[in-house]
């Protein structure tokens, strides 16, 4: 038993370059497939608790003006009405990042330290978006479709792979097995 499980380790190391990207599909493709069976009513609810109502208060304490509330998974105030729906919650991202982080060779404390800051780096970035999105429908209306689908997601994906690959160069090298 402990020679088969050495036997499997050795592998993993000797190819890990090949196992990473496959690993890395699957577990994302995993995350993603759960993703699409929370109910939109639980999503919508996360998304006041987690994301409308903070995006509101941020908003409004910068700008007190602007008078935003939160109603359900939407920003509402007199000049705007944006909405919060699935897809543009950072899940997707999360989920990256997740995903890479759990199938690269690290130790779990290193892992958990990764999965935290990861996970606090896009929550604050899909933060930012949300309220630069508000602004823009409120003051560049005709912006909002090329922001909200290229520019935005485009940089919290650079952002993230800028973090992950800071953080994996971070961890030490897997220890070379003696049968290598």
């Amino acid at each position: 038993m402990s020679q088969s499980f050495s036997n499997i380790k050795t592998f993993y190391y000797k190819h890990q370059g090949m196992i990473f990207p496959f690993s890395f599909i699957a577990v994302y493709s995993v995350f993603h497939l759960m993703y699409f069976y929370v109910p939109d009513e639980t999503l919508k609810q996360i998304y006041y608790d987690y994301l409308v109502t903070i995006s509101a208060d941020l908003i409004n304490f910068f700008a007190p003006e602007e008078r935003v509330f939160a109603r359900n998974n939407s920003l509402l105030s007199a000049r705007a009405n944006l909405e919060v729906v699935r897809g543009c919650d950072g899940a997707g991202v999360m989920f990256l990042m997740t995903a890479a982080i759990l199938v690269f060779s690290a130790s779990l404390k290193r892992k958990l330290i990764g999965l935290l800051a990861g996970l606090a780096l896009v929550y604050v970035l899909n933060q930012i978006r949300i309220i630069s999105l508000y602004f823009i429908v409120v003051y560049q209306r005709d912006w909002f479709l090329p922001v909200h689908t290229y520019v935005a997601p485009s940089f919290i994906i650079l952002f993230c792979s800028l973090f992950f690959m800071w953080w994996a160069f971070q961890a030490p090298l897997p220890q070379q097995h003696a049968t290598e």
